[in-house]
């Protein structure tokens, strides 16, 4: 869903929840009825069991489908993710105008960064 002035004035009155979402790469936001994880899973190609395969036992999956998916996560006491796209900046900060967000933002790229670094070198030693 497209985020609005219009909307998010209606939402902060009509829905307390409306900050449990997903801030997709394209600015786009997505209700998550069913939580953080099952959203971003539903967004990417494969199955449940087939992603659960997918991520590294060593892997936090929350972690991991965040930084599989670009979404950011949203919910009213923080959020999370890489590195906003100016889309996802854009969004999350009319949100935070509005109350719905606070300014805490976790922003994950660098751990991502050690992780891959880690997963690399541990990959090299096998060889």
């Amino acid at each position: 869903m497209k985020i609005t002035e219009e909307l998010l004035n209606e939402m902060k009155i009509k829905d307390e929840n409306f900050s449990d979402g997903l801030i997709k790469p394209d600015g786009d936001y997505v209700r998550i009825p069913r939580g953080h994880l099952h959203g971003m899973m539903e967004l990417l190609p494969w199955t449940e069991n087939e992603i659960w395969k997918m991520i590294p036992d060593d892997d936090s999956p929350l972690f991991w489908l965040i930084e599989k998916t670009g979404c950011v996560l949203t919910d009213y006491n923080n959020s999370i993710g890489m590195k906003m796209t100016p889309a996802q900046q854009t969004v999350f900060d009319m949100m935070r105008k509005h109350g719905v967000l606070t300014d805490d933002y976790y922003d994950l790229t660098k751990q991502r960064e050690k992780v891959r670094e880690a997963r690399e070198q541990k990959e090299n030693r096998k060889q």
